[in-house]
């Protein structure tokens, strides 16, 4: 074994070493043929890193991996801290029988030192967020360095200003940038694109818009998903309902925008009253996004994708709420919710407010109980309408796990590995680099995925 000492940064890329920065001491086997695990597809280290595999999901993300992973996958885990990425690979070790021989190679880079992550690995799923504090090095350092991306962010604001900035450049490196690949906006996103696919075959027709009701939302949230929330809240640009669009032309002709925090929704077809949840801003905004990728292919906004036209040609409608099945119980929940969106609203203003706040979260940061995870569960009921002049409609339920940890870390999981080992069956390959959504980029792919794996969407109507 090779020791080596740079100030700067050590690098190490094995199962028995790891990459180091910011001057720590790396021991390292040489980069020769005789001590390093062959390369991957694209000649590097790794086919995929979890990034922030130190945070539980991270973690939990890590864990599906060793789970789930078909062998030929090279995949390891990164973060700031060697010593915690240490501590969670002996740990993923002692989980499973025989896991003491198990090769799971570490990397460590962070902030300026994001090139480490991003040279080692062809892919990096990162959950280490809020995005908007601690994401830009890492998209930057992807794009540049020739690394697919997808991360958890929930964060409109970021989404829109690492398209501004890196949108261009990840086109022209042939990159793909996945944001929003967990519970927020996977379930959405694809809910939809299912839909519209089904609509297609059954009725040779597209969708004029999908109505999702949350039914269930069963689990934990932790310390980082609340300071994303406030981080989100207290930028304007979050409030744009076509934030998200603006890379493609005349976004209000594409879909429609609809209020996403107020009021009461009846849906008559499930019979249940929508209120207004928490991630519908973000999710809404995401499927809007498709819409425009989608209809940015052709004159008549609609793209072949998969085989089959997605979509519609006249503005497509996108709501999302909380479903509740009294009337009452709908507008005493409405106008509890909608108070404390527009109280949060106004105190997350204040610059000072906002910072006291955020700092006190990331200072006692916390994570829901184990058994709060394990019983969580999640369900979605998506409402689709065809785009025609007597519409008819389709229901679809997306059952699901806790959706905080459980749900989010075997979404990014599944999605990160597609991306690794399928890239060249994927819209993302055929449409080119760029910053897409999950259903653009991933397609139904995932979904028969996901359905292999645990019946995760299906047609009740």
């Amino acid at each position: 074994m090779e020791a080596k000492l740079d100030m700067n940064k050590a690098i190490t890329i094995n199962g028995a070493g790891f990459v180091s920065a910011g001057g720590l001491f790396a021991f390292r086997r040489s980069l020769s043929t005789r001590s390093v695990a062959k390369m991957s597809e694209g000649g590097k280290p790794y086919d995929l890193l979890v990034y922030g595999a130190t945070g539980a999901t991270g973690k939990r993300t890590a864990q599906y991996l060793l789970k789930n992973a078909p062998p030929e996958l090279k995949w390891g885990i990164a973060g700031r801290s060697l010593e915690k990425l240490e501590h969670v690979r002996e740990e993923l070790r002692g989980s499973v029988e025989g896991g003491e021989a198990l090769d799971i190679g570490i990397v460590v880079g962070s902030g300026d030192t994001s090139d480490e992550v991003a040279k080692a690995a062809r892919v990096v799923a990162t959950t280490a967020g809020p995005y908007s504090e601690f994401g830009k090095p890492l998209v930057k350092a992807c794009v540049e360095n020739k690394a697919d991306y997808l991360d958890l962010t929930g964060e409109p604001n970021f989404m829109r200003r690492m398209i501004e900035t890196y949108g261009k450049q990840a086109e022209e490196n042939n990159v793909t940038v996945l944001h929003g690949c967990g519970f927020d906006s996977i379930p959405s996103d694809l809910g939809v694109l299912f839909l519209v696919e089904e609509a297609k075959k059954e009725f040779q027709c597209g969708l004029s818009g999908v109505t999702t009701v949350v039914e269930e939302a069963r689990g934990g949230l932790g310390s980082g998903t609340i300071a994303s929330i406030v981080r989100a809240g207290g930028d304007p640009d979050s409030l744009d309902p076509y934030g998200l669009q603006k890379d493609y032309p005349e976004p209000e002709k594409v879909t429609e925008s609809f209020p996403d925090l107020f009021g009461v929704q009846h849906v008559p077809e499930i019979d249940m009253y929508g209120i207004p949840f928490f991630l519908s801003p973000v999710n809404c905004r995401v499927v809007r996004r498709s819409a425009s990728i989608f209809a940015s292919e052709r004159p008549t906004q609609s793209i072949k994708i998969n085989g089959s036209d997605a979509y519609c040609s006249s503005r497509f409608q996108y709501k999302e709420f909380l479903g509740l099945k009294s009337k009452t119980s709908a507008y005493v929940g409405s106008a509890i919710v909608g108070g404390l969106f527009v109280g949060i609203g106004l105190a997350l203003k204040s610059s000072t407010l906002r910072d006291m706040l955020y700092k006190g979260i990331m200072n006692n940061s916390w994570k829901p109980k184990e058994e709060m995870v394990e019983g969580g569960r999640s369900k979605f009921t998506l409402v689709g309408k065809t785009d025609e002049a007597q519409p008819r409609t389709l229901i679809a339920e997306i059952n699901m796990l806790d959706p905080g940890y459980g749900e989010t870390s075997r979404l990014l999981a599944e999605a990160s590995m597609m991306v690794a080992l399928e890239k060249k069956e994927l819209p993302a390959h055929a449409l080119g680099g760029g910053f897409y959504t999950p259903a653009t980029g991933l397609g139904t792919r995932l979904l028969e995925r996901l359905n292999e794996k645990a019946d995760w969407i299906k047609r009740v109507k």
